[in-house]
């Protein structure tokens, strides 16, 4: 599975590449706790860009900077 490494500044998380057809990111801590799901909900037609949404409360607080970061990734 790919994954990513992302430092909120509090914490280290893994973003693991979705595994099936979802398009679903799996956000997990450190310690492989799962925190939820972030994904694109949509597509922002006048910025041009993806909307990221999170399937938690923690993730849905930073699916933007999330997204943001995986799209200037190469995974």
């Amino acid at each position: 599975m790919d994954t990513l490494h992302y430092n909120t500044g509090d914490m280290i998380l893994t973003i693991n590449y979705p595994i099936d057809e979802s398009g679903h990111y799996c956000i997990e801590t450190e310690d492989d706790t799962e925190l939820g799901h972030l994904y694109i909900d949509d597509f922002d037609e006048h910025h041009h860009t993806p909307v990221w949404k999170g399937t938690t409360e923690e993730v849905n607080i930073i699916a933007a900077e999330l997204g943001e970061f995986i799209e200037r990734s190469d995974l």
